[in-house]
């Protein structure tokens, strides 16, 4: 015999994981503070400034041959 369930425990069930994998995704994507954010991406920044300062360009007019 089958278990009888009830059909408005299993809809608030389902609602609420859905709203636990919701808060989820808004704790990675809202999780850091502004001061943190900003600082990132001012580190992040400054290591591109760094990386393109020390390329080298090679220019292909200067090859002897």
């Amino acid at each position: 015999m089958t278990e009888i369930i009830n059909l408005n425990k299993a809809r608030k069930a389902k609602l609420k994981q859905k709203e636990a994998a919701k808060a989820q995704e808004n704790r990675v994507v809202y999780g850091l503070s502004t001061k943190v954010r900003k600082l990132e991406r001012d580190r992040q920044a400054l290591k591109d400034k760094k990386v393109s300062e020390n390329r080298v360009d090679t220019d292909d007019n200067n090859k002897g041959g």
